[in-house]
């Protein structure tokens, strides 16, 4: 019964959902639910994990492992299983996240904005958005205007306020 399977489900660790979409359509379209991981909030099952921006590590030896290094990636941190899991690279710069970026999470998503392309060394108003539920990156609307070193903040409602830093010129910037 489809029931059965769906309660059973909201009680399988997030670490698992991946190969479980893969068992069936019916599974994919369950566990691919915004609604899925709501209700996994309701009845106690959803998980906490910690985001963190590690340096990822360049080189073999360990005394170049982490010389001249400037890629970061994005790591988890499951507290209750102690397990440690790198999320995939945006597709838009595989060898690591935006320097100096935000990052924030909101329903079930993680938005990274702005920051300094890290080829280039250019600021950008870009917006990533990495989807917990599919497990994918997707572009966001771009921000207005090109910001570097700017404050953020999240309203009860979800929407993500910016304000301040500086332009590609390290300029000051007033607006919001």
């Amino acid at each position: 019964d489809d029931e059965i399977g769906r309660e059973c489900l909201l009680k399988v660790s997030y670490s698992s959902h991946d190969k479980l979409k893969a068992v069936c359509r019916s599974w994919e379209a369950m566990l691919s639910s915004p609604q899925f991981y709501e209700d996994r909030k309701i009845c106690g099952t959803s998980e906490q994990f910690i985001c963190l921006i590690q340096a990822i590590p360049k080189g073999n030896s360990a005394d170049d492992k982490w010389q001249a290094t400037r890629a970061y990636g994005l790591t988890l941190y499951d507290p209750l299983q102690g397990a440690w899991d790198r999320l995939p690279s945006i597709p838009q710069f595989p060898d690591g996240i935006p320097l100096f970026c935000e990052c924030f999470w909101v329903d079930q998503k993680l938005v990274m904005i702005g920051g300094w392309n890290p080829s280039r060394w250019e600021a950008m108003n870009s917006v990533f958005i990495y989807d917990f539920t599919s497990g994918k990156w997707r572009r966001g609307a771009d921000m207005e205007r090109i910001r570097s070193f700017f404050a953020c903040a999240v309203s009860p409602s979800g929407l993500i306020y910016v304000a301040g830093g500086h332009e590609n010129n390290k300029n000051a910037l007033r607006t919001c």
